[in-house]
């Protein structure tokens, strides 16, 4: 090869790395940007638990503690242990975390993306899909959102171990296999979505390492297929069904007697589905609380929906394997990641819906997504100039728009009364928005607007004890103890062991003994 030649390849080479340097930059310091007015925002919600009142973030060296408060997410624990360290028991610093973590991630997603299109226009696919889940609103809920630290940092560790596994299972040595096995354990004690590694690990291996070699070495690819299905993938997918049924063991031990199996809520996550994927498509209506109604026949237009458009998405992953790779590897990364909440919602625990549980679910759509706008950008190369400009300038404008409608979010979950009316007008009919409503609004001062949400909530749920708990200590705040003790009454009548009710009407009577 001549001088020349070779010296040209090379600063291509270097242009072409130059500019993946550029892009990933971009798309990581708009991941900053897009959070700069949430750093300010105050504990909401969870973060009372998780980070208020958890008593054992006063010392961080007490490892003992840290894993103990919360056996299934030590490392999330430990994390908030450091901040506290680090910054006090102030948010602005646990939000900084967050957002950091949220600026790796994307980093991390870029590379990953890039290795997995492996051609001319793989820096085309990695930007798209990085600026994308860089400042997506719907990330808001996670990086925004202090408890949704473990949603976060468990996209950290799998990322990562989806880097390294794509090394191991390509042969390039054990140190490789024993980091994607270290990532994978990180974060199964960050979150337990975690546990769907193994199988997006070989989907991965299946759809984008296969689908690279020669139609030629189809025999011996076959036979590679098989050595590290059984040497890689079945060791790790039997671990974590292992794991899978330790956990539902220790979940019935922490629920005795409330843990059962509901297999018609699968309708119900099949339509969670449909909805996020149309909060990916549309980011309108997003909320703290999502009220799911339940689907009671699979022949209901929304059961028919829901079932229909997963399964499109499916039929969607199969027909793509061979001609685009990466993009049915995404939508498979995507389904899969969405299966740990939806069989907690088949258990009947938690709420069938948040936003938060998107995040690492979201990498595989925006993989999806960016493998499609590389495959746009191979028509635009071929196109006029102007048309090029013309595909630039919407990806630009969805961008920004994009970027937008996060500032406008981390601007709602400054406030929290303004955080939960926006669940009531999503759901005026459910009581649980109301009640946690009524809560900020107590915070704040307002308590005659609590007192009236507190009543909107126990009008709709009449046989819900919360309800009247609450407008007892609401009223009893205020100085109104007749109104107080009556709703308490209510409450023991409902449920008469409540340690709550029954402590609270003793304070006021010993109220009433010394006047």
């Amino acid at each position: 090869m001549p001088p020349n030649t070779a010296t040209m390849r090379a600063a291509k080479a270097s242009r072409f790395d130059l500019r993946a340097v550029a892009a990933c930059s971009a798309a990581t310091l708009l991941a900053g940007v897009v959070y700069l007015n949430a750093l300010h925002n105050p504990f909401v919600y969870d973060d009372y638990h998780t980070v208020v009142a958890n008593t054992s973030l006063q010392r961080v060296a007490n490892i003992r503690a840290i894993v103990l408060h919360d056996v299934t997410r030590p490392i999330v624990n430990l994390s908030y242990a450091i901040d506290h360290a680090l910054w006090g028991a102030t948010p602005p610093g646990f939000h900084v975390t967050n957002v950091l973590l949220h600026m790796l991630n994307v980093v991390l997603l870029y590379r990953l993306a890039r290795r997995l299109a492996e051609d001319r226009h793989a820096d085309l696919v990695a930007c798209a899909a990085a600026m994308l889940f860089a400042v997506h609103p719907m990330m808001t809920e996670a990086v925004g959102y202090i408890s949704g630290r473990s949603e976060v940092l468990c996209a950290t560790w799998f990322l990562a171990g989806l880097l390294c596994g794509r090394r191991w299972v390509r042969g390039d040595g054990a140190a490789w296999a024993m980091l994607t096995v270290g990532f994978w354990l990180a974060a199964l004690a960050t979150k337990e979505t975690a546990a769907m590694f193994p199988f997006v690990l070989f989907a991965c291996d299946r759809l984008t390492c296969s689908a690279k070699a020669s139609a030629e070495r189809s025999r011996e690819r076959a036979a590679d297929n098989r050595r590290r299905f059984l040497t890689i993938h079945l060791p790790l997918m039997a671990t974590a069904v292992i794991a899978g049924v330790v956990r539902l063991a220790v979940l019935r031990f922490e629920y005795p007697g409330q843990v059962s199996v509901h297999p018609s809520y699968v309708l119900i996550d099949l339509d969670v589905v449909r909805r996020y994927v149309w909060l990916l498509l549309h980011p309108a209506g997003q909320a703290l609380f999502h009220e799911v109604a339940a689907v009671r026949s699979l022949w209901e237009p929304r059961a028919l929906f829901a079932v229909g458009s997963t399964g499109l998405m499916m039929a969607t992953a199969w027909r793509l394997r061979r001609v685009e790779p990466v993009a049915s590897f995404g939508i498979v990364w995507f389904l899969l990641l969405l299966v740990p909440a939806a069989a907690l919602n088949v258990l009947d625990q938690g709420e069938p819906m948040a936003e938060h549980r998107v995040y690492l679910a979201s990498g595989g759509f925006f993989l999806a997504v960016g493998a499609g706008i590389g495959r746009l950008g191979v028509w635009l190369a071929r196109a006029r100039t102007r048309t090029r400009w013309l595909g630039g300038a919407v990806f630009a404008l969805g961008l920004l728009s994009f970027s937008v409608e996060t500032v406008i979010r981390n601007a709602v979950w400054a406030d929290p009364v303004i955080l939960w009316r926006e669940s009531v007008d999503l759901a005026p009919n459910h009581p649980r928005p109301r009640l946690l409503l009524g809560e900020a609004l107590q915070d704040a001062g307002r308590r005659e607007e609590a007192v009236e949400q507190y009543k909107l909530a126990v009008r709709l749920r009449p046989t819900e004890v919360t309800g009247y708990l609450k407008l007892g200590a609401c009223l009893t705040e205020m100085g109104r103890f007749d109104q107080a003790r009556q709703y308490l009454l209510q409450a023991i009548a409902l449920d008469p062991h409540n340690v709550s009710a029954r402590r609270t009407l003793g304070l006021l009577e010993a109220i009433g003994r010394a006047k």
